[in-house]
């Protein structure tokens, strides 16, 4: 009885990425969502997401640390929770965890 000659499997295609899909991951992020949850909403593998995450330095990018400073320096000017976080687009709950974080940095130092 001859050998069954087997054929080799053939490999799957990897999914190719666009500078837009990079440019659309990266600007999630710098919004303020997770790497899972880019991944999820962009339809890339986490893996992905972290090696262009890694590659490009985009946690230096992201703006928490001037957005900390920027609220801080407008209730220095006379502006309550509120009316920071309009500015701001964010929580009153947040403005305060912000200038708690800014003025436990400021003891510090």
């Amino acid at each position: 009885m001859a050998k069954a000659e087997k054929t080799p499997p053939i490999p799957k295609q990897r999914k190719s990425y666009t500078l837009d899909d990079k440019a659309k991951a990266k600007k999630y992020y710098l919004i303020g969502l997770s790497l899972l949850e880019v991944g999820k909403i962009t339809d890339t593998p986490f893996r992905t997401i972290e090696k262009w995450y890694v590659a490009e330095n985009w946690k230096d990018q992201r703006e928490t640390i001037p957005i900390k400073k920027k609220a801080n320096d407008l209730f220095n000017s006379g502006l309550n929770y509120a009316q920071i976080g309009k500015a701001l687009n964010k929580s009153k709950s947040t403005v305060s965890r912000y200038l708690k974080t800014v003025r436990n940095e400021n003891e510090i130092n």
